[in-house]
């Protein structure tokens, strides 16, 4: 039994699965930071255990680009569907195996040490995983209806956000202090193995795209390599680098770091500040489609020209906003955030901007290298300036990489859904 890539929900559900694990690993690992810190680190006086978690949370994303180019460059010389079973495998299993780590007071220092290498194992595997399943879900959707398609998959990175942050404030609200740092914390990361063999059951059925098929009869697909997709495409590159980094900086700033930010500076409760992300978060999943689908009509340069002004207007007021103590104003911070990201619509964009012979090379290009230097970054950045007393430049870094984002945007063609060819 094989699932057809052509029509609608299927290539959705097979591709999108391990994004949206994906994700929400990152949502528990922010959300439960604090709890990682006294469970996991040696305990000691001073606040820099929160700045270590998040160093570890940056180091899988040293791993990413070297898996976003290794498998990237793989699935243009192979094939797209090989790669899926392996990279959600190895993901959800990662996940499910930092919920069995043991606590500094059993192994001692083995046990962040062993974290470092589990995120460096989710790293190469979420680099791997997104350079393919965008070129997979692009090349089996309907011609013209990629922005559509490309929205779902920026829909899972908030729902697997969304899912991530309702499970880690589900057991923080449950369970007192002392049981969550015991075993609650474990919880949401095991969840991760269920979902992962589900993804795992519907992508071993998968074919292969129509559009890579018809292409291997005419060229040479082990002359597909990371070199040619950069010789022949660097601006694409480029430009592509800078929008992936807007929705990767801002995406782990506001969701994963400022949660636990606002936590250690006793503004809000933990389950206030996980419910207020989980409805921006929602907010963002319902747009991306949406944006997607007006994107197909009026082309993808308008939105992401929007889409990065407003965030160059409104990152500075909006994060001052979060920092004022009120609910209501955090809820209104976050929908704003979460329908401004749901305005940037790079899958599509980037992924229209490459041929198919290179295409999930060029993906691996922009997105592994910029949630590698920008994205996995971000959050310990924010979280350097914070300690030393520079936390008014965490608002200016969303702001100089919405700027940095607007000027890619401007200087991008004006390219709408080629049809996957």
């Amino acid at each position: 039994m094989t699932f057809r890539v052509r029509g609608g929900g299927r290539p959705i559900i097979a591709t999108c699965i391990a994004n949206a694990i994906e994700w929400y690993d990152f949502a528990v690992y922010g959300a439960l930071a604090s709890v990682l810190v006294a469970v996991l680190l040696r305990p000691g006086p001073g606040d820099g255990g929160l700045t270590a978690i998040f160093a570890v949370f940056a180091t899988s994303f040293l791993a990413r680009p070297v898996g976003a180019l290794l498998v990237g460059m793989r699935a243009d010389q192979v094939g797209r569907r090989r790669l899926l079973a392996a990279t959600i495998l190895l993901m959800a299993g990662a996940t499910a195996a930092i919920g069995l780590l043991p606590p500094w007071s059993a192994v001692g220092v083995l046990a962040p040490m062993c974290l470092v290498v589990l995120r460096l194992v989710q790293g190469f595997a979420s680099g791997g995983e997104i350079s393919v399943s965008i070129a997979y879900l692009l090349e089996s959707s309907p011609p013209r209806r990629w922005g559509y398609y490309g929205g779902w998959h920026t829909a899972t990175i908030a729902l697997g956000f969304t899912a991530g942050l309702t499970a880690a404030a589900v057991v923080s609200a449950t369970l007192s202090t002392a049981d969550l740092e015991r075993w609650g914390w474990r919880i949401p990361f095991l969840v991760a193995l269920p979902l992962g063999l589900a993804g795992l059951y519907i992508r071993l059925r998968l074919r292969e795209t129509t559009p890579f098929e018809q292409a291997g009869r005419s060229a040479d697909r082990s002359a597909a390599t990371i070199q040619t997709a950069w010789r022949e495409h660097a601006p694409a590159v480029w430009t592509g680098f800078a929008l992936v980094s807007v929705l990767s900086g801002t995406f782990n700033i506001w969701f994963v770091f400022l949660p636990s930010h606002l936590v250690a500076e006793d503004i809000h409760d933990l389950p206030v500040a996980l419910a207020c992300a989980v409805a921006g978060l929602a907010a963002a999943a319902v747009a991306a489609p949406l944006l997607g689908l007006l994107s197909d009509r009026i082309g993808r340069r308008p939105l992401l020209v929007a889409g990065t002004s407003l965030l160059c207007l409104l990152a500075v007021p909006l994060y001052e906003l979060v920092l004022q103590g009120s609910m209501l104003r955090l809820l209104v911070a976050d929908l704003a955030i979460g329908i401004l990201l749901g305005t940037l619509v790079i899958s599509a964009h980037i992924a229209e901007r490459f041929p198919v012979t290179v295409r999930a090379s060029g993906i691996a290009l922009t997105y592994g290298l910029a949630t590698a230097l920008i994205g996995g970054t971000a959050p310990v950045v924010a979280s350097l300036l914070t300690e030393h007393g520079f936390s008014v430049c965490v608002p200016l870094y969303l702001l100089g990489l919405s700027a940095a984002g607007l000027t890619a945007a401007l200087h991008s063609p004006p390219v709408v859904a080629s049809g996957g060819t």
